[in-house]
């Protein structure tokens, strides 16, 4: 099976994204770019942070009338880096062009990375069709956590 696409594009700085309570245990991250000491954690997604990184999907995209799915919305830290997947939908007023481009790029998980230094960018997507496989693109400690690996 295929492994995402990895092309980093513009970025988008969301106003500096304070850790929410955590819905699952801590765990340390072995993968991606989070060193083995590194504690990962699941976190509810404040509507900042779920418009931010919607936002540089639809500018990396040219998507313009998107909304993420209901419940298909993964947020989370390992150390001082957060990552978000989603898949999403079109929204109200979407042209005949978003919702071609979302046949199939909406209906797999998009991922997304933020540093303080670079803001949100979005790293890839899961591959078509999907796997929901998010250990390709985070810490294999958070995608554990979002059920995804």
């Amino acid at each position: 099976m295929p492994s995402p696409t990895l092309a980093p594009t513009k970025t988008v700085t969301a106003p500096a994204p304070s850790p929410a309570t955590p819905t699952a245990a801590a765990s340390t991250a072995h993968r991606s770019d989070a060193p083995a000491d590194v504690a990962c954690r699941n976190l509810a997604v404040p509507a900042d942070v779920k418009w931010a990184v919607t936002q540089t999907w639809a500018n990396a995209k040219r998507i313009y009338h998107i909304q993420p799915k209901p419940g298909e919305f993964y947020y989370g830290s390992c150390g001082t880096t957060l990552y978000a997947a989603a898949r999403f939908e079109a929204a109200a007023g979407a042209t005949d062009s978003d919702l071609v481009q979302l046949q199939d790029e909406g209906s797999v998980l998009q991922f997304f990375r933020f540093t303080p230094s670079t803001g949100w960018a979005f790293t890839g997507s899961d591959s078509f069709p999907p796997t929901s496989d998010c250990s390709q693109a985070v810490p294999a400690a958070l995608s554990h956590q979002w059920h995804c690996s």
